[in-house]
C-alpha cells in the first residue's frame, strides 16, 4: 500500500457532513494530499483548530452550523469554503473565506486545495521570520540601551562600550544581550 505524504507543513482540516468529507479525502487522496483530520461537525472543527491552527476546508451547511458561522468561529489560518451557485456573498460577511462554486472539478478542487497550502505554508515562514526579526530588534534595543548606559556612567565612546560589552560576552561565554541585561539591571562591568 502506498504511503501519501503531503509537500506542505500547513495541517489541512476537512471539515463537512459524512458523505461530503469523505468525497473530497478521496479526491485530495487521489492527488497525494493527506488531510490531518477529516471532521464532521463545526465544533469538532472549531476544536481542532483551537489546539492547534491550520488551514480548514468545509462546505457551505455543516450538521451543527453553517460554513459561514464556522468561517467567523474557527481560529484558522485559512479557510476555502464550496459554496452553492445561488450563495448570497453577504452571507460571508466578516469572514475570510477563498470560496469554490458547487459544481466545482477534481482537478480545481486540488489545485486550489494545492495553493491554499502553499499559501498558508509561506504566510507561516513570513511569521515565523517576523518574529524572528522582531527578537533581533528587541535585542538590538536592549544592548544599544545598555551601551547608552556605559557611557554614560563610564564616559567612554560608542565603540568603547560596545567592545567592554562584547569582551564579557566572550569572557563569560554568554550572549552580548544577556551582558546588556545584566548592565541594565545596574551590574557594571569593571573590566
Amino acid at each position: 500500500m502506498q504511503t501519501m505524504t503531503r509537500p506542505y507543513t500547513s495541517r489541512l482540516l476537512i471539515a463537512a457532513p459524512n458523505a461530503v468529507a469523505e468525497k473530497l479525502r478521496s479526491i485530495l487522496a487521489g492527488a497525494q494530499i493527506a488531510p490531518d483530520a477529516v471532521l464532521c461537525t463545526g465544533a469538532e472543527a472549531m476544536a481542532a483548530l483551537e489546539a492547534s491552527h491550520g488551514l480548514l476546508l468545509t462546505c457551505w451547511r455543516l450538521p451543527d452550523m453553517t460554513g459561514p458561522e464556522l468561517a467567523r468561529r474557527a481560529a484558522a489560518d485559512g479557510v476555502m469554503m464550496i459554496v452553492p451557485g445561488d450563495y448570497d456573498p453577504q452571507e460571508l460577511e466578516g469572514a475570510d473565506v477563498l470560496t469554490l462554486h458547487n459544481p466545482i472539478s477534481q482537478d480545481a478542487l486540488i489545485q486550489a486545495v494545492r495553493a491554499m497550502c502553499y499559501c498558508g505554508d509561506r504566510m507561516q515562514a513570513l511569521k515565523q521570520k517576523a518574529q524572528k526579526l522582531e527578537r533581533m530588534l528587541e535585542e538590538r534595543k536592549v544592548i544599544e540601551r545598555a551601551k547608552g548606559r556605559l557611557m554614560d556612567r563610564l564616559h567612554l565612546s560608542e565603540s568603547e562600550a560596545h567592545h567592554r560589552m562584547q569582551k564579557r560576552s566572550m569572557d563569560t561565554g554568554r550572549r552580548i544581550v544577556e551582558v546588556a541585561q545584566e548592565i541594565l539591571a545596574g551590574e557594571e562591568i569593571a573590566s
